[in-house]
């Protein structure tokens, strides 16, 4: 209770928020604390808690502290975003992405970040407030084929609302990317986009930035859905995997021919300097899994760790699972320290997640792990890792400040 009552104090944005947050507060200790009766007192006491958690619900980690949010889409926004650049967060959720781009982009720089979710857009403010964020500006808006218009967002299973079919879920105003540069002047060099699906819409309400302002654009699109891929390709964009640095000319090219990837757009003429489009790839090593020691629950870890010289490298893990009914992290640890992580089921990662993704910039011991969190996965097949280096980086300079 003593740290809840310092958390909120930490996140207040300001004193009538904070005035509010502490009498919300006290009224659900009042309840909780009074709570008697055989039978019913744990289930009062879980809800009261539960609403206790949802005043401060959906932190992102502090600025200075590492991120795990899809690390591979944190890689391309820091090879892309520079002091004074515009960029554009489109379905900013939480916001982690947005902050991201407000430390690099800097003081000079101004961050547009677009949330539809009318049960998310309140989280995404408080966490763009808390991180300092004051060169983003968060815009409630569906980013659409048309401006003026409303779609409905229904809630998804995890922060993942999206437009829904027919007129159930929330009444949102949309919005056109081409009539919103028109109308503040804002023109991005780089544009995020994972609107759950509604992508293929929003690229239709911005041909004159495609055609003119030629931002790069990093999108999560299926590999079975290859019409936003289709449209940016004859606006004059090369695609790239972000998670194994392979171009994407057609829906074989991917890993895996289900899920979601995040794909890089880089139009044509920027193609020979962007590092992302040189298709070089350099397997340095294989690790056989049984060099890899497993635990009882049957995670993987490396005890002897290679050593890997500074540059740009993709570690892809060779196993297969089905298990969904656990809970996992896996990725990379740099010297002891992990720097690339995904938490999900096993099965998921299997299915979308097998390759892993890591600057080095000095030598460094980089060792894969498969840890469980909860449950075990009697279907996991480890059967270790491949190390590739990608040359194009060698000369990639990190941003100065984040």
């Amino acid at each position: 209770m003593r740290q809840l009552i310092l958390d909120t104090f930490r996140r207040a944005a300001g004193t009538k928020q904070l005035r509010g947050t502490v009498d919300a507060l006290a009224t659900e200790v009042s309840l909780l604390l009074g709570t008697q009766g055989p039978g019913s007192e744990v289930a009062k006491r879980r809800e009261v808690m539960e609403r206790l958690v949802r005043v401060g619900d959906f932190p992102l980690q502090a600025w200075w502290e590492r991120s795990y949010w899809e690390p591979v889409v944190q890689m391309a926004i820091r090879d892309h975003v520079r002091p004074g650049d515009i960029a554009f967060d489109v379905g900013s959720n939480a916001g982690a992405f947005a902050v991201q781009m407000s430390r690099q982009a800097g003081p000079r720089g101004i961050i547009c970040a677009f949330e539809a979710s009318p049960r998310i857009i309140g989280r995404t403010q408080h966490n763009l407030v808390q991180a300092g964020a004051n060169n983003v500006t968060l815009y409630h808006r569906a980013i659409w084929h048309r401006s003026g218009d409303f779609v409905h967002i229904e809630a998804g299973s995890h922060l993942n609302d999206r437009v829904a079919e027919g007129a159930g879920g929330v009444p949102v105003p949309t919005l056109a990317l081409d009539d919103f540069i028109a109308a503040t002047g804002l023109s991005p060099s780089f544009v995020k986009m994972d609107i759950e699906g509604a992508e293929l819409d929003a690229l239709q309400g911005c041909p004159r930035l495609l055609a003119e302002g030629r931002p790069v654009m990093a999108l999560e699109q299926a590999p079975d859905d290859m019409r936003c891929h289709a449209l940016l390709v004859a606006a004059g964009y090369v695609a790239v995997d972000l998670s194994t640095g392979k171009r994407i000319r057609q829906a074989s090219d991917f890993s895996s021919p289900t899920g979601v990837v995040n794909v890089l757009f880089v139009p044509e003429e920027k193609a020979a300097t962007n590092p992302y489009c040189d298709e070089r790839q350099e397997v340095v090593m294989a690790i056989p899994g049984a060099r890899f020691t497993r635990d009882a629950a049957g995670g993987a870890s490396l005890a002897d760790p290679p050593l890997l010289q500074p540059g740009r490298y993709v570690v892809r893990a060779d196993f297969s699972a089905s298990g969904k009914q656990n809970e996992v992290f896996a990725g990379l640890e740099a010297d002891g320290e992990v720097v690339f992580r995904y938490h999900t089921h096993t099965a998921f990662l299997a299915e979308c997640y097998r390759e892993w993704v890591v600057q080095l910039d000095r030598p460094t011991k980089v060792a894969p792990f498969l840890r469980f969190l909860n449950g075990s996965d009697p279907t996991l097949d480890w059967r270790g890792v491949e190390v590739i280096r990608l040359p194009g980086f060698d000369r990639v300079a990190g941003p100065l400040v984040f």
